[in-house]
Protein backbone atom coordinates (compact mmCIF):
# COMPACT_ATOMS: atom_id res chain seq x y z
CA UNK A 1 0.00 0.00 0.00
CA UNK A 2 1.44 4.21 0.38
CA UNK A 3 1.46 5.94 3.27
CA UNK A 4 -0.87 4.60 6.04
CA UNK A 5 -5.10 3.97 6.05
CA UNK A 6 -5.85 7.64 5.09
CA UNK A 7 -3.42 7.85 1.82
CA UNK A 8 -3.01 5.21 -0.84
CA UNK A 9 -2.09 5.80 -4.73
CA UNK A 10 -2.41 3.68 -7.83
CA UNK A 11 0.12 3.14 -10.41
CA UNK A 12 -2.59 2.71 -13.18
CA UNK A 13 -4.63 5.90 -13.19
CA UNK A 14 -1.58 7.68 -11.76
CA UNK A 15 -3.14 8.96 -8.68
CA UNK A 16 -2.75 9.16 -4.84
CA UNK A 17 -5.66 9.95 -3.20
CA UNK A 18 -5.87 11.48 0.37
CA UNK A 19 -8.66 11.15 2.97
CA UNK A 20 -9.34 14.15 4.00
CA UNK A 21 -13.01 13.89 5.77
CA UNK A 22 -14.53 10.54 6.22
CA UNK A 23 -18.12 9.67 8.06
CA UNK A 24 -21.15 7.66 7.16
CA UNK A 25 -22.80 10.71 5.49
CA UNK A 26 -19.76 11.66 3.32
CA UNK A 27 -16.48 11.38 2.31
CA UNK A 28 -13.97 13.91 1.21
CA UNK A 29 -10.54 13.38 -0.16
CA UNK A 30 -7.77 15.18 -1.98
CA UNK A 31 -6.59 13.77 -5.73
CA UNK A 32 -3.13 14.57 -6.85
CA UNK A 33 -3.53 13.18 -10.30
CA UNK A 34 -0.59 12.88 -12.34
CA UNK A 35 0.34 13.87 -16.31
CA UNK A 36 -1.36 11.66 -18.27
CA UNK A 37 -3.30 9.97 -15.38
CA UNK A 38 -7.03 8.78 -15.49
CA UNK A 39 -9.75 6.60 -15.45
CA UNK A 40 -9.87 4.62 -18.51
CA UNK A 41 -13.45 4.74 -19.25
CA UNK A 42 -17.11 6.07 -18.78
CA UNK A 43 -18.80 5.03 -15.45
CA UNK A 44 -21.86 5.57 -13.70
CA UNK A 45 -22.77 4.98 -9.80
CA UNK A 46 -26.70 4.26 -8.90
CA UNK A 47 -26.59 5.66 -5.28
CA UNK A 48 -23.89 8.56 -4.59
CA UNK A 49 -23.29 11.53 -5.75
CA UNK A 50 -19.83 13.20 -6.77
CA UNK A 51 -18.78 16.85 -6.41
CA UNK A 52 -15.07 17.73 -7.95
CA UNK A 53 -13.36 21.10 -7.21
CA UNK A 54 -10.31 21.90 -8.54
CA UNK A 55 -7.45 22.92 -6.49
CA UNK A 56 -4.62 22.97 -9.42
CA UNK A 57 -3.84 22.53 -12.99
CA UNK A 58 -6.84 21.45 -15.42
CA UNK A 59 -9.02 18.25 -15.03
CA UNK A 60 -10.58 17.02 -18.13
CA UNK A 61 -13.86 15.39 -17.13
CA UNK A 62 -16.62 13.88 -19.54
CA UNK A 63 -19.71 13.76 -18.08
CA UNK A 64 -22.94 12.92 -19.98
CA UNK A 65 -20.90 13.04 -23.28
CA UNK A 66 -20.07 16.49 -22.47
CA UNK A 67 -16.45 17.43 -22.24
CA UNK A 68 -15.10 20.01 -20.12
CA UNK A 69 -11.55 21.36 -18.84
CA UNK A 70 -12.06 21.88 -15.13
CA UNK A 71 -9.91 24.56 -13.93
CA UNK A 72 -9.04 25.69 -10.33
CA UNK A 73 -11.99 26.78 -7.75
CA UNK A 74 -14.16 24.95 -10.92
CA UNK A 75 -16.89 22.82 -9.67
CA UNK A 76 -18.88 20.06 -10.87
CA UNK A 77 -21.43 18.04 -9.74
CA UNK A 78 -22.24 14.47 -11.14
CA UNK A 79 -25.45 12.75 -9.97
CA UNK A 80 -26.53 9.48 -9.57
CA UNK A 81 -26.82 7.64 -13.16
CA UNK A 82 -24.47 10.66 -14.87
CA UNK A 83 -21.66 8.89 -16.69
CA UNK A 84 -18.39 10.18 -16.05
CA UNK A 85 -14.72 9.85 -16.32
CA UNK A 86 -11.92 12.55 -15.43
CA UNK A 87 -8.49 12.56 -16.92
CA UNK A 88 -5.29 14.79 -16.77
CA UNK A 89 -3.75 15.38 -20.41
CA UNK A 90 -1.90 18.12 -19.64
CA UNK A 91 2.06 17.92 -18.19
CA UNK A 92 1.56 18.64 -14.91
CA UNK A 93 -0.03 17.47 -11.66
CA UNK A 94 -3.91 18.30 -10.89
CA UNK A 95 -5.13 18.19 -7.58
CA UNK A 96 -9.00 18.51 -7.09
CA UNK A 97 -11.14 17.25 -4.19
CA UNK A 98 -13.64 15.15 -4.41
CA UNK A 99 -17.09 14.31 -2.01
CA UNK A 100 -18.94 11.53 -2.00
CA UNK A 101 -22.69 11.63 -0.75
CA UNK A 102 -23.40 9.09 0.75
CA UNK A 103 -19.74 7.58 1.26
CA UNK A 104 -20.96 4.20 1.57
CA UNK A 105 -17.70 1.59 1.06
CA UNK A 106 -16.45 3.95 -1.03
CA UNK A 107 -13.07 4.54 0.87
CA UNK A 108 -12.78 0.47 1.21
CA UNK A 109 -13.63 -0.18 -2.43
CA UNK A 110 -10.64 2.24 -3.47
CA UNK A 111 -8.12 1.03 -0.97
CA UNK A 112 -9.11 -2.22 -2.54
CA UNK A 113 -8.73 -2.03 -5.74
CA UNK A 114 -5.64 0.77 -5.05
CA UNK A 115 -4.30 -1.81 -3.61
CA UNK A 116 -4.62 -4.64 -6.25
CA UNK A 117 -3.31 -2.05 -8.67
CA UNK A 118 0.09 -1.68 -6.97
CA UNK A 119 0.31 -5.28 -6.44
CA UNK A 120 0.27 -5.94 -9.94
CA UNK A 121 -3.60 -7.33 -9.91
CA UNK A 122 -5.36 -5.61 -12.38
CA UNK A 123 -5.37 -5.23 -15.92
CA UNK A 124 -4.28 -2.22 -17.90
CA UNK A 125 -7.71 -0.87 -17.52
CA UNK A 126 -7.61 -1.05 -13.65
CA UNK A 127 -9.61 -3.54 -13.20
CA UNK A 128 -8.84 -6.42 -11.25
CA UNK A 129 -7.97 -9.46 -12.86
CA UNK A 130 -9.73 -12.15 -10.38
CA UNK A 131 -13.19 -11.81 -11.15
CA UNK A 132 -14.39 -12.38 -7.47
CA UNK A 133 -12.38 -9.28 -6.62
CA UNK A 134 -13.62 -6.98 -9.69
CA UNK A 135 -17.49 -8.00 -8.58
CA UNK A 136 -16.38 -7.14 -5.16
CA UNK A 137 -15.11 -3.65 -5.32
CA UNK A 138 -17.18 -2.73 -8.23
CA UNK A 139 -20.20 -4.10 -5.71
CA UNK A 140 -18.90 -1.52 -2.89
CA UNK A 141 -18.59 1.15 -5.12
CA UNK A 142 -21.60 1.03 -6.90
CA UNK A 143 -20.09 0.88 -10.12
CA UNK A 144 -21.43 0.32 -13.75
CA UNK A 145 -20.33 0.78 -17.64
CA UNK A 146 -22.97 2.58 -19.96
CA UNK A 147 -22.32 -0.02 -22.61
CA UNK A 148 -24.20 -2.89 -20.69
CA UNK A 149 -27.71 -3.05 -19.29
CA UNK A 150 -27.57 -2.74 -15.45
CA UNK A 151 -29.75 -5.17 -14.73
CA UNK A 152 -27.30 -8.04 -16.41
CA UNK A 153 -24.54 -5.92 -14.71
CA UNK A 154 -25.87 -5.93 -11.22
CA UNK A 155 -26.79 -9.34 -11.27
CA UNK A 156 -23.65 -10.67 -12.51
CA UNK A 157 -21.51 -8.43 -9.99
CA UNK A 158 -23.90 -9.12 -7.33
CA UNK A 159 -23.66 -12.70 -7.86
CA UNK A 160 -20.25 -13.01 -7.62
CA UNK A 161 -19.68 -11.00 -4.95
CA UNK A 162 -21.73 -12.62 -2.94
CA UNK A 163 -20.05 -15.89 -3.58
CA UNK A 164 -16.83 -13.58 -2.91
CA UNK A 165 -18.24 -12.89 0.69
CA UNK A 166 -19.26 -16.38 1.29
CA UNK A 167 -15.55 -18.26 0.18
CA UNK A 168 -13.91 -15.52 2.17
CA UNK A 169 -12.65 -13.20 -0.54
CA UNK A 170 -13.69 -9.91 0.64
CA UNK A 171 -12.68 -10.61 4.21
CA UNK A 172 -9.07 -11.41 2.69
CA UNK A 173 -9.38 -8.05 0.70
CA UNK A 174 -10.42 -6.17 3.57
CA UNK A 175 -7.57 -7.41 5.94
CA UNK A 176 -5.17 -6.99 3.29
CA UNK A 177 -6.24 -3.53 1.85
CA UNK A 178 -7.90 -1.79 4.70
CA UNK A 179 -6.72 -1.88 7.73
Amino acid sequence: MSVGNNRFSNPIIKDEIEVLNESKEKLIFKTFLKPNGGQSRLHYHTKITEKFKIIEGELHVILNNDKRILKPNNEVLIKEFDTHQFYNKSDKNVVFEVEITPARHIKKALQIIYGLAKDGKVYKSGMPKNIFYMAIGLNMMDAYIPEAPRIIQKLGISILAAIGRIIGLEKKLMLQYCN
